[in-house]
């Protein structure tokens, strides 16, 4: 199969290089650009016989569509990340910490090892706050 293509649009003699998705196709030019353009404005080409037939669909052959992957952490991830969120996202989104212990949270971070927690257990060091609930329900997490 030849990989030489001449653009309808352009009239450029391309190298088909893949196919980039159902509707168009990576190719190179003479002067090496790349560029992406659709798959029916190209049109095969031979050396001795110059511009062919349209192209069809077996030539450039389509693959089946990709299933996406299923992901484990939902994209909208709702929980609160301790490593990096203020002191007053802290207070509005935990239930039972208010402003002050949320300041006291973050300046329990800071001072840690590289200013970020290594497991939820050290968060026990800030009293008056049900750790275990929170983990319970999935309200927090560090990373």
């Amino acid at each position: 199969m030849s990989k030489l293509f001449q653009d309808q649009r352009t009239g450029k003699l391309v190298e088909f290089i893949n196919k980039h998705d159902k509707e168009f196709a990576m190719v190179k030019d003479a002067s090496g650009i790349i560029a992406y353009v659709l798959l029916e404005q190209l049109v095969p080409y031979d050396r001795q016989k110059g511009r062919l037939a349209k192209v069809d669909a077996p030539l450039i052959a389509l693959e089946p569509e990709e299933e996406l992957p299923r992901t484990v952490v939902p994209i909208e991830d709702l929980r609160l990340n301790l490593n990096t969120a203020p002191a007053e996202q802290i207070a509005k989104r935990l239930p039972g910490v208010g402003y002050a212990t949320a300041k006291r949270i973050v300046e329990l971070r800071m001072s840690l090892s590289g200013e970020r927690f290594a497991n939820l257990k050290q968060l026990e060091n800030i009293p008056r706050v049900n750790w275990d609930q929170l983990i319970e329900e999935d309200l927090i997490f560090i990373s």
